[in-house]
């Protein structure tokens, strides 16, 4: 019995983990799935610098007035990350319960992830906690729902199952890897002269 329940919830898990999830707050890219798919479910055993949703107790806590708390478990000594550069991170993300992390950078398969932050590519709690951070660093990002998935959640697009239930607070480790300068904004184009007018006598 135990072996089957440990089987269905592997399957469980690398569904979710095998998939991008399309984000309702920005048109474009995965979200809750932020790095290339993995080769296995997730284990217990994370690769080092493992990430730990119950760590952070004693710590300050930051709470932004829309809810957004941040606790730095670790400051870094680089350069610090700014809106608009791309970052390269590995972060874990559990629901509130902290229970079985529902994404990871840090599973065997997977890679650490890269996004241009501030540019809407990931949820708006990401967008908003990680600027401040330097590189070497390693946040807790405690998200409330309208700033993660809100009251819709999301769902395996293949098989319809709950990844993330509505009005979900998501849990983030995050650590900071490299930050690089984003893309250059495109020029906006210089208004032309336009003629005049010649006044009339």
């Amino acid at each position: 019995m135990r072996r089957t329940l440990l089987g269905v919830l592997a399957l469980t898990a690398f569904a979710a983990a095998a998939c991008g999830y399309s984000d309702p707050y920005a048109s474009s890219g995965p979200i809750a799935n932020e790095s290339p798919a993995p080769t296995a479910a997730p284990s217990s055993s994370a690769s080092p610098g493992a990430d730990d949703c119950h760590a952070g107790a004693g710590l300050p806590v930051v709470t932004y007035p829309d809810g957004l708390q941040i606790v730095d478990l670790k400051v870094g000594a680089g350069a610090v990350a700014k809106t608009g550069m791309n970052l390269t991170v590995q972060y874990t993300g559990w629901l509130s319960s902290c229970g079985t992390p529902f994404d990871t950078s840090r599973q065997a398969g997977r890679t650490a992830f890269t996004v241009q932050i501030g540019a809407g590519q990931v949820i708006p709690g990401w967008d908003e906690g990680i600027p401040g951070m330097k590189v070497g660093g390693k946040r807790k990002l405690t998200i409330p729902p309208a700033l993660g998935y809100g009251s819709q959640g999301q769902t395996d697009p293949n098989t319809g199952a709950v990844i993330i239930p509505g009005n979900a607070t998501l849990i983030f480790d995050i650590e900071l890897i490299s930050v690089a300068p984003g893309p250059s904004p495109s020029p906006s184009p210089s208004p032309s002269a336009s003629p005049s007018p010649s006044p009339t006598k």
